[in-house]
């Protein structure tokens, strides 16, 4: 019943300037083979120390893999995509917030 809708609403996301900035910025990063292992390195290690460390110790490691990788973190791509999407994740947040008004 509610595909159709749902594909719209998605359709009409992906033909947003947001999306369509993360999305190249995205491709961007996807041809550049070592920073892309790089960036799947880092969210794997991320993943692995959440799951083993909790509150003040996560927030210690964390801050420690953040150090490790901030050179990648400086790339222009790497930029130029959290940037995108931050843009992206606020328009989404904007269409939650708008529903929520309207329940």
């Amino acid at each position: 019943m509610f595909d159709r809708e749902i594909n719209q609403l998605v359709s009409a996301i992906k033909n947003t300037n947001e999306y369509k900035q993360a999305e190249l910025a995205r491709k961007a990063i996807d041809k550049n083979r070592s920073l892309k292992k790089q960036l799947e390195e880092y969210a794997n290690n991320q993943k692995k120390l959440q799951g083993r460390y909790k509150d003040e110790q996560l927030k210690i490691k964390i801050e420690g893999l953040n150090r490790s990788y901030e050179s990648i973190f400086n790339h222009p791509d790497v930029i130029k995509y959290n940037q995108a999407s931050y843009s992206l994740n606020n328009m989404i947040n904007n269409i939650y917030v708008d529903i929520e008004k309207h329940l």
